[in-house]
């Protein structure tokens, strides 16, 4: 049985410190609570960067500075996944332009900002890139029309085909459409399709306060869980939870129930096919 991947999500691209005083906005307030979730269970960090303003950016220093500092604290014991999120502001170009300053291990890519209707030619590009540079990218997919056009752009050769890792997203942002376990039955039913391509490890993060039965519904179907302030910061108990690494202890301890194991940094990078 595989172990299972936690992965930690702190901050994100929208929330700041007027909705959580604990959300981490500063560089050392990321590294502190990447380092502090690795140490609860976190195999891996899904990490955002903000300005001065708390404003997400896309900036390859901020980047590097958060995945040095992290390094020389636990060295390679937390695989760090830095984002390419566009929140309506950045282009694909630009989305790319940071990915290849920083040159992370690992890095998520929602489809539908990177490969836009239209835009396949360039989005081709940067994912035969990212696999000739051995940056590990995790295919972000938020509905079933993502994901066919993903497996319809596999297929085609426009994306390699290596061993994909996914991230299907449970609801949105808004408070209005929350996360709910009954969409997971959705993707694994394209998942399981015989004709589907065979697929590496996949992850679910879902929005609201559902977001622990979401995680443990899609652990006991295989898969592997990122949660945290991005998109929730409740515990099961309804209780708001002090930090994304309470939020992942939690979680650790439902896989432990489950009879599961948690993986490590290095078990994850093994899973992901990251060398």
């Amino acid at each position: 049985m595989s172990p299972t991947i936690l992965m930690a999500a702190p901050n994100g691209a929208r929330k700041t410190r007027s909705d959580h005083p604990n959300l981490p906005v500063t560089v050392p307030q990321i590294i502190d609570e990447a380092i502090a979730c690795q140490k609860v269970g976190a195999a891996m960090a899904h990490l955002h960067v903000r300005d001065q303003d708390q404003q997400h950016v896309l900036d390859a220093g901020l980047y590097t500075e958060v995945l040095s500092g992290i390094k020389e604290s636990i060295g390679s014991d937390l695989l760090v996944q830095i984002t390419t999120e566009a929140v309506g502001r950045f282009s694909p170009q630009e989305q790319a332009n940071c990915v290849k300053s920083v040159k992370p291990e690992a890095v998520s890519v929602a489809l539908k900002e990177m490969m836009p209707e239209g835009g396949e030619a360039y989005g081709s590009e940067f994912y035969h890139w990212a696999q000739e540079a051995s940056v590990h990218i995790q295919h972000i997919l938020y509905d079933e029309k993502d994901f066919n056009r993903f497996l319809h752009l596999s297929k085609k050769g426009l994306i390699p085909a290596a061993q994909p890792s996914l991230l299907f997203v449970l609801g949105r942002y808004a408070s209005d459409n929350l996360g709910k376990v009954e969409e997971l039955a959705l993707f694994l039913k394209i998942k399981q399709d015989p004709e589907t391509l065979d697929l590496g490890p996949w992850f679910v993060c879902a929005f609201g306060h559902d977001e622990a039965r979401c995680a443990s519904e899609a652990i006991a179907d295989g898969g592997h869980a990122r949660v945290g302030f991005e998109n929730n910061s409740h515990l099961k108990s309804g209780k708001e939870a002090i930090s994304t690494a309470e939020i992942i202890a939690q979680t650790r301890e439902d896989v432990l129930a489950m009879g599961k194991t948690i993986a490590t940094a290095q078990e994850a990078r093994k899973l992901l096919g990251i060398t």
